[in-house]
């Protein structure tokens, strides 16, 4: 899913896991919820050229539409109208800003925006937003929303607090030498859903965090509505979903090679590759992984009724390797050998996806 968020656990000492372990919750210190001033701020100019999502209705979509609105055409607005490739996602560019209100700019080193738009027009792109930031006086009207930022958050870090979902996925990969610090990010102009934000990638001076933003989603309210988040029973697919792109996109990147050997496993024809935007064996295999390592988290702290229809969903989603993929991190993972992390089990990930399916044929049976 890239898109679709999280907790965490003090100091791990790790233990045999049975059926329901006893997890312990993590330090309120160690997770964020609020709404970020860069990626708000890029979310508005993208909105303001027409090349996001209309916002759902609320007391707040009114006050940015009328606050904004006279910079319309503003050299940001014009440079966001002429960027080539412009996605939902593209506001991440927000969490390379930073030190505010006096904001710092970092250009990341390599990022698929460069790829899509150009290194020079991207960068520009970013000083432009630097820019609207200070014409429009931004930073007067996010200090003027902290109380509405911070009730929004409340409940969600509540929830998150109360379900300890993030220690959970912690214990799962057992190798993270200290606590991560998990940042949900809200986003009220974000009608689309969720995303999870590489963070060292785009700004290593925040590497130790693991970022993920969720939208508003609800479209119920009316212009003079409040905006609420609550994840709701989607916050464990949140949470273990997208906390385990960020987990394993370095563990991904080492074993490259290998899991390009496994590339014929990729059948381009299937019509299910192309309902979920899947062209590449990198991709495939990145949603066949975090979906098998959520159904082998479902089968070690849901109830077995939970577990089977996690694994079915994923069967009628058409990730056809999810399941094996579950299997072996159930069968010689969890539970199993308490000296080795998922860093070093993933190999057998790996080697038994060969030996199950030896051939593209085989794949399809």
């Amino acid at each position: 899913m890239k898109p679709l968020f999280t907790l965490l656990l003090a100091l791990l000492t790790v233990q045999v896991l049975v059926a329901q372990p006893h997890v312990a919750t993590a330090p309120a210190n160690q997770l964020t919820v609020t709404a970020h001033p860069g990626i708000e701020l890029f979310t508005i100019v993208q909105l303001l050229a027409g090349k996001y999502p209309l916002p759902n209705k609320s007391a707040y979509t009114a006050e940015v539409e009328a606050y904004f609105t006279p910079f319309a055409n503003h050299p940001a607005v014009r440079q966001a109208r002429r960027l080539p490739k412009v996605y939902t996602d593209l506001p991440e560019l927000g969490y390379c800003f930073d030190n505010f209100p006096a904001v710092r700019i970092h250009y990341p080193a390599h990022t698929n925006w460069y790829a899509l738009n150009g290194e020079d027009t991207i960068q520009t792109y970013m000083r432009l937003c630097q820019q609207f930031f200070e014409d429009s006086h931004f930073w007067a009207f996010y200090q003027r929303h902290q109380v509405d930022y911070a009730a929004w958050a409340q409940p969600v870090q509540a929830q998150l607090t109360s379900q300890g979902l993030i220690s959970k996925l912690d214990s799962f990969y057992r190798f993270r030498t200290q606590a991560a610090h998990w940042t949900i990010l809200l986003d009220p102009l974000n009608s689309w859903g969720a995303h999870a934000i590489m963070a060292k990638n785009l700004n290593p001076r925040y590497a130790d965090q693991v970022v993920y933003n969720v939208g508003f989603l609800t479209n119920k309210l009316t212009a003079s509505g409040v905006p609420t988040f609550s994840l709701g029973a989607e916050a464990i697919m949140l949470v273990w979903h997208e906390g385990s792109h960020i987990y394993t996109a370095a563990l991904q990147q080492r074993y490259k090679a290998d899991i390009g050997k496994l590339a014929y496993l990729l059948n381009q024809a299937d019509p299910g590759m192309k309902h979920n935007n899947i062209d590449n064996w990198a991709h495939c295999f990145d949603e066949n992984l975090v979906r098998g390592i959520v159904i082998a988290l479902f089968r070690q702290y849901q109830p077995p009724k939970e577990a089977r229809k996690q694994a079915a969903r994923e069967v009628v989603e058409d990730f056809q390797y999810a399941g094996a993929i579950a299997d072996v991190i159930s069968a010689r993972y969890l539970g199993q050998r308490t000296d080795q992390n998922f860093k070093q089990f993933f190999p057998e990930v790996l080697a038994y996806l060969a030996r199950k399916y030896p051939t593209a044929a085989s794949a399809t049976q």
